[in-house]
């Protein structure tokens, strides 16, 4: 502080130097007594950036760090009331299953009369509109289940079927740096909303090109960003590739870098490999190497070390996984996929054909099976592999099969194929075979042949032990059996019978052909060829052959909350006591889901609690750092403000005393 007053005016000088003096000193002295008293009034040690940059330069990060823990906190809370209603209305459609749960158990259980019966239909009805309220239930103008789409309901009432109109996104925030926590829990894994995905079973064999991503490459796993080396044994350059995106950008560089011993190396992709050279073509010696630890030659397919590889060098596969912009002409190796023809989609009683003789991409083949007019979504798989079309509509069979040719199963999405596993059809409860004979037919002659399906395990297996039996074998009398071409199902076959007027006698009456179930089987039954319900199927005659035509017995369904109840109340009104069975066994799977989702908002709570508790943490934590670094100290400033005003009432007294002089001051 003394530092800044001039000294006191010594031996002999002008009046008006020495007054300029004292004023200075007085003008000093009052402003720095207006910084303190600024200091004192406001708290701060600064009002204005400059008067400390180092220190206001810490207190803008701690200010935006603050500003930044302010926001995650109402992030966190945001989150919390959201999870907190979303618990309070998953106990509640909890609850009412456990109460139909009871209610259908007691109708599988017991002999009901149609009066029961209709009670029962009308409470699970109830019910099912109050789970579709719940399902739809806002907070903060945000419907709770429908993921992503927070504007739209996440289901409603249609044919008798829920349909869900959301999807499967989780709404992520900031929760801290570099962290994110969900606030909401989706419809499909709370209440089961979408089924399972009809996954391609088919390998599409995409070809990279010119455009594809390095980040898709290698199954998805990418490549390594680094450089490479280009070698002839006497000089050697580098590329580096660490910036490049695309195939394009690969060869880009590789074709405009510097030569070698004069020759230019030239890069192109040919059936989705790589083709190393030189741009004359003419033959030679091209090494390519990894640039120190790196390994993007090898990710690349194209690494070479030894000299005694011939030109032109073509690489390994580079196996692109599929995306949307994925051309059909990459399919299959590069030679393509004849999309012609269609598929056919079946869901609650509807049939929807679909052309992609159109498409182009496979973007264009998702977009023309969502748009058919089908309860379906149909994207690619998330580890890129293939197709997958999954329905949204609960209560409801679902199947693909044919329009006409073999699209479906092209594109490997046949619901029914012949390697269907038996226990897998009529939702997973198998074809009720049992011990001896399965299934017997009666042939156009009148007389019978039964086959044992004991150690079949798919649709393929069934069908050769139908055609292969040795009681099967005579071409005037033979049942053929193979997969509908059109629709799903099985399809028995055999011509009219003709009798031969050489042989022996028929001891039988000739007729239509018949299948039945044999014994206590009902794998005819379960594979469906018998109606539910009935002892057999006669063949109908179409011009000289007879034929009988099976349903699909590996339907598709939502399994989730709204499917059970509508299964349940299905079976009810059709006095079923198997379909009640299986209807409670698909409730208690929804049950064990809503807990599993409950107690994982549970741990989501607990979570968020706990961050909560460290972002106030942090923030004591940094306004601490910034009351150091901003805020005033009182006392010193205090005892410097009292140094301050005595300079300032001497430096008055010296003013005064200095416009006092007269000459003989300079005697």
């Amino acid at each position: 502080m003394l530092s800044s007053f001039y000294p006191v005016v010594a031996g002999r000088t002008s009046d008006a130097l020495s007054r300029n003096r004292s004023l200075y000193q007085v003008q000093v002295s009052q402003i720095g007594i207006q910084q303190l008293q600024d200091q004192l009034s406001s708290g701060k040690r600064y009002s204005l950036p400059s008067q400390d940059p180092a220190s206001a330069i810490r207190v803008i990060g701690i200010q935006r760090d603050l500003e930044f823990r302010d926001q995650t906190l109402r992030n966190l809370d945001s989150s919390q009331g959201y999870l907190n209603v979303t618990e309070s209305t998953l106990g509640n459609v909890q609850d009412q299953l456990i109460e139909l749960r009871g209610l259908g158990v007691e109708s599988a259980g017991n002999v009901s009369s149609e009066e029961e019966r209709s009670g029962w239909v009308s409470q699970i009805n109830a019910t099912i509109e109050r789970l579709t309220a719940a399902a739809n239930t806002r907070y903060q103008d945000r419907y709770l289940f429908s993921g992503g789409t927070v504007n739209t309901a996440t289901v409603k009432n249609s044919d008798s079927t829920i349909q869900f109109s959301g999807n499967d996104l989780s709404l992520m925030t900031i929760a801290d740096n570099g962290e994110y926590i969900a606030q909401n829990v989706t419809g499909q894994k709370a209440l089961g909303l979408i089924s399972d995905g009809v996954v391609s079973r088919v390998n599409l064999r995409p070809a990279a090109i010119g455009t594809t991503r390095l980040s898709d490459l290698n199954g998805g796993k990418g490549i390594a960003a680094g450089a490479i080396l280009l070698s002839d044994g006497l000089e050697r350059i580098t590329v580096d590739l660490s910036g490049a995106e695309t195939l394009d950008n690969v060869i880009e560089r590789v074709n405009t870098a510097p030569t070698i011993s004069g020759r230019q190396v030239q890069f192109s992709i040919n059936n989705g490999a790589i083709v190393a050279g030189y741009a004359d073509g003419s033959p030679g010696q091209l090494r390519i190497l990894e640039s120190g630890t790196g390994r993007t030659a090898a990710d690349l397919g194209i690494y070479v070390p030894s000299q005694t590889t011939p030109l032109p060098i073509i690489g390994n596969t580079l196996d692109p996984v599929l995306r949307p912009t994925t051309l059909l002409s990459q399919l299959n190796g590069n030679t393509g996929f004849d999309a012609t023809g269609g598929i056919r989609i079946e869901q609650n009683g509807k049939s929807y054909s679909i052309n992609l003789g159109t498409a182009v991409t496979l973007q264009d083949v998702t977009n023309t099976i969502n748009e058919s007019g089908a309860s379906v979504r149909a994207d690619i798989t998330p580890d890129g592999r293939g197709l997958r079309v999954r329905s949204t509509q609960s209560g409801a069979d679902f199947s693909i099969s044919e329009v006409a040719g073999n699209l479906a199963e092209r594109l490997g999405l046949r619901t029914f194929h012949n390697q269907v596993r038996l226990d897998q059809l009529n939702f997973g409860q198998g074809i009720y075979s049992a011990d001896g004979p399965d299934i017997t037919f009666s042939r156009n002659d009148g007389s019978e042949f039964s086959i044992d399906l004991q150690g079949t395990t798919n649709v393929q297996d069934v069908l050769d032990r139908i055609n292969n039996d040795a009681n099967n074998l005579n071409p005037a009398t033979k049942i053929t059996a193979s997969l509908n071409p059109v629709s799903n199902g099985i399809i028995i076959n055999s011509v009219e019978y003709v009798p031969d007027p050489l042989g022996p006698p028929l001891t039988t009456i000739p007729g239509p052909v018949k299948v039945r179930n044999a014994g206590g089987s009902q794998a005819a039954t379960g594979l469906g060829l018998v109606p539910k319900g009935s002892t057999e199927a006669v063949a109908s005659l179409t011009g000289t052959t007879y034929s009988v035509t099976g349903t699909d017995p590996n339907p598709q369904e939502v399994k989730g909350v709204f499917n059970s109840l509508i299964r349940l109340r299905n079976a009810i009104q059709e006095n079923d006591t198997a379909a009640m069975s299986r209807a409670v066994g698909l409730v208690d799977t929804d049950l064990s889901r809503l807990s599993l989702s409950r107690g994982e908002l549970g741990v989501q709570q607990q979570r968020i609690d706990d961050l909560k508790g460290l972002q106030e943490e942090n923030q004591i934590q940094l306004k601490s750092e910034e009351s150091i670094n901003i805020d005033a100290d009182l006392a010193k400033t205090i005892s410097e403000l009292s140094a301050r005003q005595a300079s300032y009432e001497a430096s008055l007294k010296l003013l005064g005393s200095a416009s006092q002089l007269s000459l003989f001051n300079y005697l």
